[in-house]
């Protein structure tokens, strides 16, 4: 538990901080050793950090716990503005050095981990208070957000890369973090990227990727407003042209083309204005390249390699020799409702949605609910994973607004990293097996592999060798 965390546990009103008096942090004292029996993680020596970080650093533990940014992600808390009376920082170097001294054990690991699985739901609000971090937590966040956009610049270039490592360009989370780092060197790459993913909507107006990337956009802020408009102009072109695929599109055919060529002219404009202020903006030079790739490319390529990926990590999942396995190290930590994987299906549960059912698992199994998306068509997309213990259950929220939602069930006992045979393997933080079970339920890889739509709450059990779902409208393909 860190210092934060304890004055949230003792309910310390943040004006009072510099005014307290030796009999106040002896009463914060005796109620701290009376805690310990109820938060385990509240240690002898947080308690001696906590007291010392109030006695001799008032002002600077006042003003993070005035600042909504810090004091969410050091309290683990969402609180909204309103909640807050952010005071003036005049010495900025004064709260580095405090966070240094009393909080960087817990910052450093949050923020390269995060970073490192492109994970940037948290670290988009922490880059708000950037200025206020240790120097070189600082200086890793804009290397971080500049290598980003590099790799994903690099990556929808011709010839194209493997899309599944810059999936972060569709999170509205990773500009969000761009937006709180927002300097004049993010800004130029910013501008380059944008160039690179107008190219390939250029080439391919019915690109799903591009429309999902231009809509994650909105969230940067522009130094530069035109660029903040023009960003706005190709996502409402995105979705026009999207829309082909719906019912009666071609009534409004001819509006959709006239609206399309009045935005591409405009962002022609935008982009001859940014080449002049900047060398290093890449203007159109692999526009023919997109060009020669558009007949071929109807659908994103990132989208069509996605069976022989999905595939691979269901081989990885149970298609093992069990005898076989070796350096086995379970993982007894995770609950219900959390999403195990790190390297595929790899994103966070979303929040709470107009979507969600409640699944029960009753059998004495533990289970991974894989949710997938099924775009045009045919085309599943890994979206996340959620954990349920056997015996729990979860309620499951999902987006189902713009894409087909569809489920696979993973059953088994002991969730572990293991090594074995096959040569499909998932890393994750670069030298870690990805989690899977070591014990597996019989006939596993047929119930991987069936899908499931789930149309009301489901009840889930393996009962003699076969699995058996009570749901309402159930759709099993």
């Amino acid at each position: 538990m860190n210092i934060i965390e304890i004055a949230v546990l003792l309910s310390i009103e943040t004006s009072k901080m510099p005014f307290l008096k030796a009999t106040d942090f002896a009463e914060f004292e005796s109620k701290l050793e009376d805690e310990k029996q109820n938060h385990p993680n509240l240690t002898q020596e947080s308690i001696t950090s906590f007291l010392a970080a109030l006695k001799y650093s008032p002002k600077q533990f006042q003003a993070v716990m005035n600042n909504r940014a810090l004091f969410n992600f050091f309290a683990k808390k969402n609180r909204s503005k309103k909640q807050f009376q952010e005071v003036t920082i005049e010495d900025e170097q004064a709260i580095k050095g405090f966070i240094q001294t009393y909080l960087i054990a817990e910052l450093n690991p949050f923020v390269y981990d995060k970073m490192g699985a492109n994970d940037f739901q948290e670290i988009a609000s922490l880059s708000e208070a950037h200025p206020y971090l240790p120097d070189r937590v600082t200086e890793k966040m804009f290397y971080y957000a500049a290598e980003k956009l590099d790799l994903a610049n690099q990556t929808l270039k011709p010839p194209f890369r493997d899309f599944s490592k810059i999936l972060y360009i569709k999170d509205a989370n990773f500009f969000l973090f761009l937006n709180g780092l927002k300097n004049e060197v993010i800004e130029v790459k910013v501008k380059a990227f944008f160039t690179t993913v107008m190219n390939m909507y250029i080439a391919d107006k019915s690109s799903e990727l591009a429309k999902r990337t231009f809509t994650a956009m909105k969230n940067y802020h522009s130094l530069d407003e035109n660029l903040s408009k023009n960003i706005g102009m190709l996502k409402e072109s995105a979705e026009i042209n999207y829309k082909p695929f719906a019912v009666n599109a071609k009534k409004y055919y001819w509006i959709y083309a006239v609206v399309a060529t009045l935005v591409i002219w405009r962002v022609w404009l935008f982009v001859g204005d940014i080449s002049e202020m900047n060398s290093q903006f890449d203007s159109y030079q692999n526009y023919d390249d997109y060009e020669m790739q558009s007949e071929s490319r109807k659908i994103d390529r990132y989208y069509t390699d996605m069976k022989f990926k999905i595939d691979s990590f269901r081989v990885f999942l149970a298609d093992y020799n069990q005898s076989k396995i070796r350096r086995l190290t379970h993982f007894s930590n995770i609950k219900t409702g959390q999403n195990p994987f790190e390297t595929f299906y790899e994103n966070q549960p979303t929040g709470e949605s107009n979507n969600y059912l409640k699944v029960s698992n009753v059998s004495n199994y533990d289970m991974v609910l894989l949710e997938n998306a099924v775009l045009y068509d045919t085309i599943k997309m890994p979206r996340t994973a959620h954990f349920i213990k056997a015996g729990e259950s979860a309620e499951v929220n999902f987006n189902n607004v713009d894409a087909k939602t569809i489920f696979n069930i993973y059953m088994g006992k002991k969730l572990a990293t293991f090594q074995t045979e096959s040569t499909h393997l998932f890393i994750r933080n670069g030298s870690v097996v990805e989690y899977r079970f070591s014990e597996l339920i019989p006939n596993v890889k047929e119930v991987l592999e069936t899908d499931y739509i789930f149309k009301n709450d489901a009840a889930i059990d393996f009962i003699n060798g076969h699995l058996r779902i009570d749901s309402e409208g159930l759709i099993e393909n």
